[in-house]
């Protein structure tokens, strides 16, 4: 794609980008607007991971849904005060929000966070320029970003280095995926542009990811014909799963439902891929009881029955990989 192509291109995406991002706040409001919090979580707002981001002086939900200049900002939630001298030293995740790309910030994500918070973990929401303002790699050089101030911070929040994990739900899932595949391939990093300064992720669990733009089903389809048709073919292959997931990659938590119409099938994609070229991984897909499950049904209601279950499940999974 050419210069003035591509200008165009972003151009017009954003057009669409921007009244999205406003029908998610509505969509969301009671997270974006912070109405509940779990009691006994102690959270830390808006820390700037990246020079040149400034704290904002005063949060704003619906400024918070459209993200305007909170591109690089984190929350902490945290089942200790943080504002000790010598906080108490804990296991980490980090949770990367969803929202096809374009839409969405880590408000969204926050009583998901408060949850895992509860289960005795230090959890670091983030942040990230939403495309089309930036493009995939960009974005996984700002979750790189982000390790290296867990690493520099670690001290002053309790930070257990050794122990950090990471979580992503729908394209977050498909950044969290191919970010455990960047951490340890140089060869990927220099494709992509990226520099790993930070210290490394112990496993990660996807909920409900897309993954491919090569894929031939048709959530695949539609975002190779968006974000997809800013790299050339040999690029397309290295962001998806089926170019980023090879002999070297980790094992992995992958949750989903049944019910999870029409992206379930691209999840199972990714579960299907995994198991065909035997890289072990956990997979579960939930099933509805006293609730109908949908896209990300554990990360917008952490406390249904089922959502407990896969939360317990992605627990289950990090427990088994702690240090």
């Amino acid at each position: 794609m050419n210069k003035l192509a591509k200008a165009l291109f972003v151009r017009g995406t954003l057009l669409t980008a921007l009244p999205l991002r406003l029908a998610q706040y509505y969509l969301n409001k009671d997270a974006f607007d912070k109405a509940a919090s779990v009691p006994g979580i102690y959270e830390l707002a808006d820390l700037p991971y990246k020079k040149g981001q400034k704290k904002p002086r005063k949060y704003r939900p619906v400024k918070a849904a459209m993200g305007k200049k909170r591109e690089h900002l984190l929350d902490i939630e945290s089942p200790e005060p943080l504002d000790k001298k010598l906080p108490k030293k804990l296991p980490v995740i980090v949770s990367v929000h969803g929202g096809g790309y374009l839409t969405n910030n880590k408000e969204c994500n926050r009583p998901h966070c408060q949850y895992f918070a509860s289960k005795g973990y230090k959890v670091v929401n983030v942040n990230y320029t939403l495309q089309p303002e930036a493009e995939l790699p960009e974005e996984i050089q700002e979750l790189a970003d982000v390790f290296a101030w867990i690493g520099d911070n670690a001290g002053k929040y309790g930070f257990d280095k050794k122990n950090i994990f990471l979580t992503g739900d729908s394209s977050g899932g498909h950044l969290v995926l191919l970010y455990t595949a960047v951490q340890n391939n140089k060869d990927l990093q220099k494709k992509l542009g990226v520099t790993v300064k930070g210290p490394g992720v112990r496993a990660t669990a996807a909920t409900c990811p897309v993954g491919s733009f090569v894929a031939k089903d048709l959530v695949s389809t539609v975002f190779r014909n968006l974000a997809g048709r800013l790299y050339d073919d040999e690029m397309k292959l290295a962001l998806s799963y089926e170019g980023f997931a090879d002999e070297t990659y980790p094992e992995v938590c992958i949750v989903t439902t049944d019910t999870d119409v029409p992206i379930h099938t691209t999840t199972e994609g990714i579960h299907k891929y995994l198991e065909q070229k035997g890289l072990p991984h956990w997979y579960k897909s939930f099933e509805g009881r006293t609730h109908k499950l949908g896209h990300v049904f554990n990360v917008l209601h952490p406390y249904w029955e089922e959502s407990l279950e896969a939360n317990q499940f992605i627990l289950d999974f990090f427990e088994s990989k702690k240090e």
